[in-house]
């Protein structure tokens, strides 16, 4: 694969040609890397890449604002799913945690469905669609970002609680939610993330998805994000 400073000159000679003003020109980092967020001036938009070959990531790209990026995700990371294959969920073996993911994501499916077609709950919480999403990764990113209140891109202590809650209520077998919380933590941080909250569902199907993700530093810009981010972590530790 060519490096970022290849693709950056042969961009810059593109955009000198005539009515090839709107050429997309990568932002480099050192090394021949990308730099994690690329955007699109003329269109608006942004989106995360793998940073040792530029290869967008499906379902980061937002427009006029930045999206929140792993900043070392490369083409041939650990895949999340691979994290569970060999995770046992205690007290749930083989068949009993494949009927209980299933149970789940119906559950989720049905939620989504009624908040999206229901007025009075669709708030602007509800986002387009990303079209590279199957409908299992959309209920999945639908249902992160209600529980992920203060937008940290963790489900912190506190907001795992719903989760939590959800589970007991609309899931079986019974037995199968005791633990599940500590089988979605791949990386025992306390927190989820979205990658492992699709990981332990068992939704994550595409090659080349990022690493479990770190986490992210609230924008200091953003004050009651950044308390509420920081009461969650003090609590973890």
């Amino acid at each position: 694969a060519s490096s970022c400073d290849q693709e950056l000159q042969s961009a810059l000679e593109e955009a000198k040609q005539p009515q090839k003003d709107n050429v997309f020109i990568p932002e480099c980092a050192q090394g021949g890397l990308y730099k994690p967020v690329q955007c699109h001036p003329s269109t608006g938009y942004c989106w995360c890449v793998l940073v040792d070959t530029g290869r967008p990531i499906p379902g980061t790209s937002t427009r006029y604002e930045q999206p929140k990026c792993d900043n070392g995700a490369r083409a041939h990371p650990t895949k999340t799913k691979d994290l569970y294959k060999g995770r046992q969920l205690q007290g749930c073996p083989g068949a009993k945690k494949n009927e209980f993911l299933t149970s789940v994501l119906d559950a989720l499916s049905t939620d989504m469905v009624h908040a999206v077609s229901d007025p009075s709950l669709s708030s602007s919480r509800v986002s387009e669609p990303d079209p590279n999403h199957t409908l299992e990764e959309r209920v999945v990113h639908w249902y992160f970002k209600q529980l992920d209140k203060n937008s940290s891109g963790d489900i912190g202590k506190k907001e795992i609680k719903p989760f939590k809650r959800f589970l007991r209520k609309k899931s079986k077998p019974k037995k199968c939610v005791k633990k599940f919380v500590e089988y979605c933590d791949v990386n025992n941080d306390k927190s989820l993330s979205v990658q492992e909250l699709m990981g332990c569902l068992g939704v994550t199907k595409e090659e080349g998805k990022a690493e479990t993700k770190k986490r992210h530093t609230v924008p200091r810009t953003n004050t009651e994000s950044t308390s509420s981010s920081r009461q969650v972590s003090t609590e973890q530790s």
